[in-house]
């Protein structure tokens, strides 16, 4: 576990200094002052402990920080809560200012800084059911490939928000101020225009994840605590239809490299609302040969703040021919921008 998580440090940190900013003239803005609120995508840690109440993921680029609280149904055993925190490494060290053409370009550089600003790592915890004074812990990295709905690389909002600062006399060329909100300027028009402009571009969000997953005798993290350590593999789509209607697909393997490895291949459609995003989806696992469906509701009750309640059809690791259903309840906080 300890080699894994080191190469995967080590690359995240030489990619991070192999995209550090050129020497130019044009000003500095920060980029994550554009963070859209929209299609937060599920904690990768969440999704190694198979508590993200969904199979089906979201494509969508990962928001600079979150924050998630999940309590989910376990057959003949109650109920296990577990949380979740994930971050943008890139966010955390102040990586944010850039000049857009050099984000904006299509160098290698260009495109590798982008994939960066889209990385985050994710920590996540849960109660063990199946063992008294365990807990479930796992560490995850989930990075965007492809991002058609970057508001950044492809609208003129950065401009357009430039523009309406100066406009009400406000110099927007502080590029470490990242919530323009508190600068007193109603810009909410112009973050509702861009979301719908990233929308109806249609095309398809890619992201991949990887987590690893385990249980921690204990609730202590060391050398003899650790038992059976699970890698699990994801690789997710998502095109926007129009401007409410999502196709979602995956294609995931669980306890890669093991003799009890499955794959899991699932669709879905999400139906967006002013007040809720509506998820339906179907999987298929070559454990149990079955079909399993999906349904969840998230509301947003505030600016970066939405609930989530689920009901998905499942499987344990290993098991043949047996399903059951499992309901999840889920609370979470992520950074966005809230003109």
């Amino acid at each position: 576990m300890h080699r894994s998580t080191t190469i995967w440090i080590a690359t995240l940190a030489a990619a991070l200094a192999a995209a550090a900013p050129a020497t130019g003239q044009t000003p500095k803005t920060n980029i994550y002052r554009y963070v859209l609120d929209v299609d937060a995508p599920e904690p990768a840690g969440l999704v190694a402990l198979d508590l993200a109440g969904a199979h089906v993921l979201r494509g969508s680029a990962p928001k600079p920080i979150s924050a998630t609280i999940v309590h989910q149904s376990v057959p003949n055993a109650g109920w296990t809560t577990g949380a979740a925190v994930d971050i943008v490494p890139y966010f955390f060290l102040g990586g944010g200012a850039r000049r857009l053409p050099d984000y904006r370009a299509n160098s290698v550089a260009g495109r590798l800084t982008r994939v960066i600003t889209k990385t985050a790592l994710s920590v996540a915890a849960g109660s063990d059911p199946a063992a008294a004074g365990s807990l479930l812990g796992a560490l995850g990295i989930r990075t965007t490939f492809h991002d058609p709905h970057d508001p950044v690389l492809n609208s003129r909002l950065p401009e357009q928000v430039d523009s309406a600062l100066r406009a009400h006399g406000i110099d927007p060329g502080d590029a470490s101020v990242e919530d323009v909100a508190r600068l007193g300027v109603d810009l909410g028009p112009l973050f509702a225009d861009a979301t719908r402009r990233m929308r109806a571009r249609g095309d398809i969000q890619v992201s991949a994840g990887w987590g690893l997953a385990g249980r921690l005798r204990g609730a202590a993290l060391d050398g003899d605590s650790t038992e059976r350590f699970r890698h699990t593999l994801w690789l997710t789509g998502q095109h926007s239809l129009d401007g409410r209607l999502d196709l979602l697909v995956t294609w995931q393997v669980r306890s890669l490299g093991r003799d009890d490895a499955a794959i899991r291949l699932g669709a879905g459609l999400q139906r967006k609302s002013t007040p809720a995003d509506y998820r339906i989806e179907l999987y298929y696992d070559r454990a149990t040969r079955r079909l399993h469906p999906g349904a969840s509701v998230e509301v947003r009750a505030l600016p970066g703040v939405s609930a989530v309640a689920s009901l998905v059809s499942d499987a344990p690791i290993g098991a043949r021919g047996r399903s059951y259903a499992r309901a999840g309840l889920m609370l979470r906080y992520y950074a966005t921008s809230r003109p």
